[in-house]
């Protein structure tokens, strides 16, 4: 998943965004955090609607400011409640949310009460808080975790059209219409985009020092393959260093020429949707399999739960990034130990929306209202915004020059997930940042490849019963071949047969059925 920061000079803010796609795929979230093989028609999360990217309408009439919001002192006090993923526990947690009191009960006279939770338990612990219905507010969710589609259709999450509408029209009014389509579900928008880096460029990531000593000639670097003897160098010269860290593997449907919403091959004119077990995936397994034997990849990687527990020590020198997004430089060196890196792009730019990383308002939320004017504040809000992103000023982070600060990691507040909580075009920029950051953010948003596809959502209530059977498979064999850890000389053809038998081939039946559909009712096919 993804941290994306506004650009000093808010009056480009206009101009940029009417060139830029939809919010991207995390991977990585966050953008990185890929859960798994996202090039077959089991494992890949269902698509969001989405729009065309040929809508070129400016995204705001309303720059956001540090004034965003007046006070109604005529609303009732109520409190909010919260809930969206960490990297860690904050011991200043407490410090932080009386600050963002402050604001908001001058601005809309709430309180909100922040529920963070480790992202390995985020998903587990918001089903539980939602099978027991337990009142909540504000609920992150995404096409990754916590998945919207999937709560949304078991009503986990109010339709906002109204609400936005009434309470939330400046919110509204700060993204074009692309955006907001990929909240959507039959036709009603359910949660509010967080807005970042909208278009999907996979590639690796490389500790600057390595690469540096053995004068890796980063160009030169086109496929996976190509990255093998660096891997090598670091083994045979880097005692204590890991030469690539994984956690799920690196498969994914950008890197073979397969559009990931089908999942099809882009140049297939008759739109035949893939297997779960491609040709592409099988050379993927003996590729990792054989970095695996030879001591390349972490020993842990079936095992691991977060991306970034395969690289947040500094002791692995190459890993594979999801999601590639412009200025992620700061953010790995933030989480790898302080170590600079360096981004290899493996493929072009594709547009990839923006269901990576949203707000819903909860069905028990007791003030929806309220709860939407506070979304609104966030993603407007300067003051707002960096206080939950960065914490206090003069404690967890001092302003340097412009529009730039120095942030103290271990000051006892720091999140490095700004995609988490609102839109990114309020952020300050952290040291080391480009200070075009925004207008490379925009230039890969409008350069993303729009897929065929946009806009088919593959509906799993036909086969709900294969859908589980097949996620029981992937959930004991589908780590271990993708991380190399299981011999897919051996387990591939049991993985295969044993996804046979739980339905995937009803699976891909059901999905190219309704692919056809969607096709020929918009004049595809």
């Amino acid at each position: 998943m993804t941290t994306i920061i506004r650009n000093r000079t808010p009056i480009k803010w206009m101009s940029l965004l009417a060139i830029s796609s939809a919010i991207a795929l995390a991977v990585t979230g966050c953008g990185s955090n890929n859960s798994g093989n996202d090039g077959s028609s089991s494992n890949n999360a269902a698509a969001s609607d989405q729009a065309t990217a040929s809508d070129n309408t400016a995204a705001t009439s309303n720059t956001p400011s540090d004034n965003a919001a007046s006070p109604d002192k005529e609303l009732d006090p109520v409190e909010l409640t919260w809930y969206y993923p960490q990297n860690k526990a904050n011991p200043d947690l407490q410090l932080v949310n009386d600050a963002v009191n402050k604001i908001t009960q001058a601005k809309i006279n709430a309180t909100i009460k922040l529920m963070p939770i480790d992202f390995g338990t985020y998903e587990q612990k918001m089903n539980t808080i939602v099978a027991a219905n337990e009142e909540a507010d504000i609920i992150w969710t995404s096409n990754w975790l916590f998945k919207f589609d999937q709560n949304q259709k078991k009503g986990v999450f109010q339709p906002l059209d109204d609400l936005l509408k009434n309470e939330g029209q400046q919110l509204y009014q700060t993204m074009e219409e692309k955006f907001w389509n990929d909240a959507k579900m039959d036709g009603k928008i359910y949660a509010v985009p967080n807005y970042q880096i909208s278009a999907t460029r996979v590639g690796l990531v490389v500790q600057k020092r390595f690469a540096d000593k053995y004068n890796l000639d980063v160009n030169a670097i086109k496929k996976m393959e190509d990255i093998e003897p660096f891997l090598k160098q670091i083994k045979d010269n880097e005692p204590g260093i890991v030469p690539f860290g994984t956690t799920r593997g690196f498969y994914t449907g950008y890197l073979y020429n397969i559009d990931p919403k089908g999942p099809v091959y882009k140049d297939d004119a008759t739109f035949k949707v893939l297997p779960d077990v491609t040709n592409e995936l099988r050379d993927n397994f003996k590729l990792v399999h054989s970095w695996y034997t030879k001591g390349y990849i972490n020993k842990d990687a079936a095992t691991l739960k977060n991306a970034a527990d395969a690289y947040n020590k500094g002791t692995t020198a190459v890993w594979f990034d999801f999601t590639g997004k412009p200025g992620s430089e700061v953010e790995f060196k933030a989480a790898d130990g302080g170590n600079d890196v360096v981004l290899v792009p493996l493929a072009k730019a594709v547009f990839s929306g923006s269901a990576s990383t949203l707000n819903a308002i909860s069905r028990t939320s007791k003030n929806p209202e309220r709860a939407m004017k506070f979304l609104e504040l966030v993603n407007t809000d300067k003051e707002l915004y960096n206080t939950l992103v960065y914490g206090i000023e003069g404690k967890h982070y001092a302003k340097t020059t412009d529009n730039f600060i120095k942030i103290n990691q271990d000051a006892g507040y720091f999140t490095n997930t700004d995609w988490i909580f609102g839109s990114i075009i309020n952020e300050y920029l952290p040291e080391g940042s480009p200070a075009d950051k925004l207008e490379q953010t925009a230039k890969v948003n409008a350069e993303g490849e729009v897929s065929p596809l946009t806009g088919f959502v593959f509906n799993t209530d036909p086969v709900k019963t294969e859908t589980a059977n097949v996620k029981a498979v992937n959930d004991e064999y589908y780590a271990g071949l993708a991380t190399g850890t299981l011999d897919p000389a051996k387990y591939l053809p049991i993985y295969e047969e044993k996804l046979k038998k739980a339905g995937a081939d009803v699976i891909v039946a059901e999905r190219q059925k309704q692919l056809d559909e969607w096709l020929k009712a918009n004049g595809k096919k």
